[in-house]
């Protein structure tokens, strides 16, 4: 890490207009930015700590502010602000670490600091993302440095014996976990159709009509690095791409409609060894899901390839049983969602076409048309579960839900490589 790349970045923030969205925000959280930006690079070792203490209290202002909208309100300039604080902050965590020799430790606090700005605000403004991208990527080429001369102090005869036991442990758990999520599959009963690599205009022309139906794609994702030269399912290499240190928002819950169901920031490397590979958390269920992993970790995108399929012209329709207008939207919409065996996302509706491509692992799917709406019993529309069924599907309650047992529904085991259409409902 060199101070050079630290000058750069505070030569951008301060060429920030602090009259452009920050400044709605209040004139004594602007004063103490602008300050804490002009100190942090010119204070000795016992005054970075001080501007440090500033920047890190204005950080909790500004989470103040967050929380106090629901997210997709909260005004921008309490985002913003939250990012450079956030950024100045992660410049006096370098410093400390630099002149103090700090160890791996330290390190890996600055990779959190920048993370939750990514996490809590999707870091607005011009180039901070690209500025949060930068000081990542030479934090983490730090720690990785402070790592290999780690490793070459110790013994290396002993280190490679490891090595081979681990790798053959490894092997032997993800056939293990494979084993055992076969055994588990639910029996299809009204199987969605496939389809093997359609055309362009064959799909397109599936999905323009007037009540388009589910359909599995098949052999469309071979050609993916994910499933192939780069394989998710090697969740060391998901370790080593996605960077052990960096922070992601967990649901805790098998679902998000139970009552003891929660939301936790863990790093990568706790997520994957404690919940994905070693799921022994007295029944608990940890999900990846909700939030935009490749906005955050751009280099996972790498290893996926976006569908020809996503980008035909869907045309605007209102589904009159549900009360739901399609609008198509701008852009290409890309989510991830990674869990352990047992996951379940509640039975609820998406306003757009959908194209769900299974990567790891195998998922049954079950899907009921916006017709049978009135059998599934959605929680009221105004409220924050009004896209989502209360029925368990699991283990329905049909005294409470008698129609539910009259419901028609398509279901399916998504394999690796297959991808499912789901139509607007």
């Amino acid at each position: 890490m060199s101070l050079k790349t630290c000058e750069t970045i505070i030569e951008k923030l301060k060429d920030t207009n602090f009259e452009d969205e920050l400044s709605f925000c209040d004139k004594a959280s602007l004063y103490l930015l602008h300050g804490c930006l002009n100190t942090v690079y010119h204070v000795n070792s016992d005054e970075i700590s001080s501007v440090l203490l500033k920047i890190s209290s204005l950080i909790d202002f500004a989470t103040e502010k967050l929380h106090a909208y629901p997210y997709k309100d909260v005004p921008l300039c309490w985002r913003r602000l939250y990012t450079d604080a956030s950024i100045v902050k992660s410049l006096c965590e370098i410093f400390i670490a630099l002149r103090t020799e700090k160890e791996k430790e330290s390190w890996k606090n600055i990779v959190k600091t920048l993370d939750m700005a990514l996490v809590m605000t999707g870091a607005p403004g011009n180039g901070r993302k690209e500025m949060i991208f930068h000081l990542i990527k030479e934090v983490e080429n730090t720690i990785k440095n402070i790592e290999e001369n780690n490793r070459e102090s110790n013994n290396i005869t002993e280190s490679l014996t490891k090595r081979r036991i681990d790798d053959n442990e490894r092997e032997n758990d993800f056939e293990k976990r494979i084993k055992l999520e076969n055994t588990n599959l639910p029996t299809i009963k009204f199987p969605i159709p496939k389809l093997s690599s359609p055309s362009l205009a064959t799909f397109t022309s599936h999905v323009n009509t007037l009540s388009p139906k589910p359909i599995i794609l098949t052999s469309c994702l071979s050609h993916w690095p994910a499933l192939s030269t780069n394989p998710w399912a090697d969740f060391d290499y998901l370790l080593s791409v996605t960077g052990k240190e960096r922070i992601v928002p967990v649901e805790i819950g098998a679902k998000y409609t139970d009552n003891s169901w929660t939301q936790k920031l863990m790093n990568f490397e706790e997520f994957v060894e404690k919940w994905i590979k070693n799921p022994t958390n007295d029944g608990d269920i940890a999900y990846l899901a909700q939030h935009d992993l490749f906005a955050q970790i751009p280099r996972l995108k790498e290893d996926i390839i976006i569908p020809d399929y996503c980008f035909v012209d869907t045309k605007p329709y209102f589904i009159s049983c549900n009360h739901v207008q399609y609008t198509p939207p701008s852009d290409v919409i890309i989510n991830a969602w990674f869990g352990p065996q047992g996951t379940i996302s509640p039975m609820h509706t998406d306003p757009y076409h959908n194209l769900l491509a299974q990567i790891v692992g195998n998922k049954y799917i079950r899907l009921y048309a916006p017709s049978e709406t009135s059998k599934v019993y959605p929680f009221e529309q105004d409220g924050f579960l009004g896209n989502t069924s209360q029925v368990e599907i699991e283990t329905p309650d049909l005294e409470r839900f008698p129609l539910f047992a009259s419901a028609n529904y398509l279901d399916c085991v998504l394999e690796p490589g297959d991808m499912l259409y789901i139509p607007v409902s």
